[in-house]
């Protein structure tokens, strides 16, 4: 579930306010290593986010992002005596690179109406949550798990062309303000730094000994 600038509208997006995203979905691996009520964990996700909206009829615009997270940190768990349902909480650091495309269909202000790549770009972020492990046979458990991943703290940045336009501000991620923002330009759009933040819900099926 997106949160604050990472979802909104498309128009939002189209205007440089937010990235408009939706709801999306993620597959994850995740390996812990226990020592007594704490534990040192690693996580690889994939998360994909989307949103399509028709702003005049026949006339429809997308976004889409792919996150994928390297994440690593403790987990602190909280023994229940002869209970098999272990609660935890947990806070990690993570490198995540966010992969997307665009496309305006009959946009005006000179836009495009191909589909459209972004560039690649890497962020360091954090994120912290808690959950719950049962017990469901001598060696496999289940995971229920709620998190808030805050995947650029670090990094954010403007980047544009020598002879920019109004694409740049989507040919990028551009999470940092245009330095040559204007109220009153069509080209430089992108007014405040914006944060990529999402709530996730996930369930996973662990094995271990």
């Amino acid at each position: 579930m997106p949160s604050g600038d990472y979802g909104g509208t498309i128009q939002e997006f189209y205007t440089g306010a937010k990235y408009g995203m939706s709801n999306g979905y993620n597959f994850h691996l995740k390996a812990k290593a226990s020592i007594f009520t704490f534990a040192a964990k690693a996580e690889i996700d994939y998360a994909t986010f989307s949103n399509k909206e028709e702003w005049e009829p026949g006339k429809e615009e997308e976004v889409s992002h792919n996150i994928l997270s390297f994440r690593l940190g403790p987990e602190f768990r909280i023994d229940i005596p002869l209970s098999p349902i272990t609660p935890y909480v947990d806070a990690y650091v993570s490198l995540n690179t966010i992969t997307g495309s665009f496309q305006f269909k009959s946009r005006p202000n000179g836009l495009p109406s191909d589909k459209r790549d972004m560039e690649s770009a890497t962020r360091i972020g954090a994120g912290f949550g808690g959950g719950a492990e049962l017990s469901i046979g001598p060696i496999m458990f289940l995971d229920l798990g709620i998190h808030y991943n805050m995947v650029n703290l670090l990094g954010k940045e403007f980047k544009a062309t020598t002879n920019p336009n109004r694409i740049d501000s989507y040919l990028s991620l551009n999470d940092d303000k245009d330095p040559l923002y204007s109220v009153s330009s069509d080209e430089h759009i992108i007014s405040d730094s914006r944060a990529i933040n999402n709530l996730q819900f996930t369930l996973t099926i662990l094995f271990g000994f």
